[in-house]
């Protein structure tokens, strides 16, 4: 079994000052420390680690934070990331400007894929299209967008995945690929298209309303996502 912790949209400013008027450093670190997070076998950060503008202070920030992580760390960007500061600050592999890659650990084998830009380029769906069929067990993908709606009328209107259909219908070839996890919508989902389960983990800034065509904040409480992978089940727990 697995223990797979998974932290998204961070939203750290440059410095300490408070974003909307939330402490998101703390609310990181709550995430960061809590109970729920101790003995992980995998550590991710799903993106969005900083605020609006890449700002260095906060990858210094984060790296700082997670050297004294005992498991490994996997990390994406965002939409609100840049892959070139994020680069300054953690060892992340990047090809052709994009930050996606296959990691292998206990004999599983776990895809992430970038959708900073908000689509998946038909780079990386050629290079998942060349690398899944080379495993034979299940396998997991981690991405920043849902690939499909959430029913959250301010996210899917304003900000969901351009290219959603062309990345669901490579996704879907695939019997041993039956879980995907992400972020981006600042609040917790599990849906489906197809045989996948996506399962969207909170943010540790804030949550948004899901109910309104328009920003509303529903909680200021961080959130989070534990993951446990056996031989033949996937669980997943959302604490905050």
């Amino acid at each position: 079994m697995l223990k797979i912790g998974q932290i998204s949209d961070i939203h750290i400013g440059e410095d300490e000052s408070l974003v909307q008027d939330i402490d998101v450093r703390k609310n990181f670190l709550d995430a960061l420390n809590s109970d729920s997070m101790q003995e992980l076998d995998l550590l991710v950060l799903s993106g969005d680690l900083a605020n609006e503008d890449a700002e260095p202070g906060a990858y210094k920030f984060i790296a700082d934070q997670i050297k004294s992580v005992s498991c490994p760390v996997c990390i994406i960007p965002g939409n609100h990331d840049n892959i070139d500061v994020m680069a300054q600050y953690f060892d992340l592999p990047v090809k052709n400007g994009k930050c996606y890659y296959r990691f292998d650990l206990q004999g599983r084998s776990i895809f992430f894929l970038d959708s900073a830009c908000g689509e998946v380029s038909r780079d990386q769906l050629d290079w998942l299209e060349t690398e899944i069929p080379k495993v034979k067990n299940e396998v997991l993908l981690f991405m920043h967008h849902p690939p499909c709606f959430c029913d959250h009328k301010f996210m899917d209107l304003h900000y969901h995945l351009k290219n959603m259909l062309e990345v669901q219908e490579v996704l879907a070839k695939y019997k041993n690929l039956k879980h995907v996890f992400c972020g981006h919508y600042h609040c917790e989902f599990e849906e489906s298209f197809g045989d996948i389960t996506v399962h969207v983990a909170p943010a540790t800034q804030m949550q948004i309303a899901p109910d309104r065509p328009y920003f509303k904040l529903k909680s200021d409480k961080p959130g989070w996502q534990v993951i446990k992978w056996g031989e033949n089940s996937v669980e997943t727990k959302v604490h905050y």
